[in-house]
């Protein structure tokens, strides 16, 4: 009886979800931030990326965002001075960084690196409730969320373009079993046409990206997962209501 206890106790052991680097990463924030969740379509007049870091391993990371999510400019032409307009104001220090998220853009490069899961690991921490900030009526707001780590676990370096992070949304499972890209918002449409080459990241051998995603109003749960390019998270539950899935201004599914 005793040996057999065992064996199940060495099969359920083995059954849990291995531990990964980001379960030893604490988020420092003041924990009496009052949190909300984020309403459909309400974004319109919101300032601020879902980006809170990117980086190696650090035991412990101040939820800081990159207020946007910018390219680097053109070097100045000769005997011009380089212009920096990007400025925070004092007070937004707590919560956005100093500077923007910024890719490049080459001639030398017309595509990014193809994803998949033997090159980038995506983390889902779905029961880790961290504050999302936004700048609204240069008020700062805070949404509840909670994060999304993306790490290159190949041994070179991959260039992920921007689109990936300016367009951050999940996919959820709907009625129909299919995968469908569900945006909190109505008001960000893909462009049609491409750009001539793409802005990218430089994401390094072990070095990786957070993002927060708000959780979405409503008390039915649903399947969902993290997609980029065919690189994809666990399937894990969150909720949702079907008035997001049906009010999509476009419908992306797979």
């Amino acid at each position: 009886m005793n040996k057999f206890l065992l064996v199940v106790i060495v099969l359920l052991t083995g059954c849990k979800e291995g531990k990964s680097f980001a379960d030893d990463i604490v988020f420092i924030y003041p924990k009496e931030i009052k949190m909300e969740i984020q309403e459909f379509n309400s974004d319109s007049i919101d300032f601020g990326s879902n980006v809170l870091y990117k980086g190696f391993f650090n035991y412990s990371i101040q939820i800081k965002y990159f207020k946007d999510i910018d390219w680097i400019p053109p070097p100045p032409q000769i005997g011009e001075k380089e212009q920096l307009d990007y400025n925070i104001e004092k007070s937004m220090l707590p919560y956005f960084h100093e500077i923007p998220f910024q890719g490049i853009s080459s001639e030398n490069v017309m595509k990014t690196d193809d994803l998949n899961s033997k090159k980038i690991e995506i983390i889902v921490k779905e029961n880790d409730t961290i504050p999302l900030y936004k700048l609204r009526n240069d008020k700062i707001i805070s949404f509840k969320s909670y994060p999304i780590f993306i790490k290159n676990i190949d041994s070179k370096p991959l260039k992920i373009n921007l689109n990936s992070f300016i367009y951050f949304s999940p996919f959820v499972k709907t009625k129909s079993k299919k995968w469908q890209n569900i945006k909190n918002t109505r008001y960000v449409v893909f462009s049609c046409i491409p750009p001539r080459r793409p802005t990218y990241i430089i994401l390094r051998p072990k070095e990786f990206v957070i993002l927060s995603l708000p959780y979405l109003n409503g008390k039915e749960q649903r399947e969902f997962k993290i997609k980029l390019d065919s690189a994809t998270s666990k399937i894990y539950e969150s909720s949702i209501s079907e008035e997001i899935i049906t009010s999509q201004r476009h419908e992306f599914v797979e």
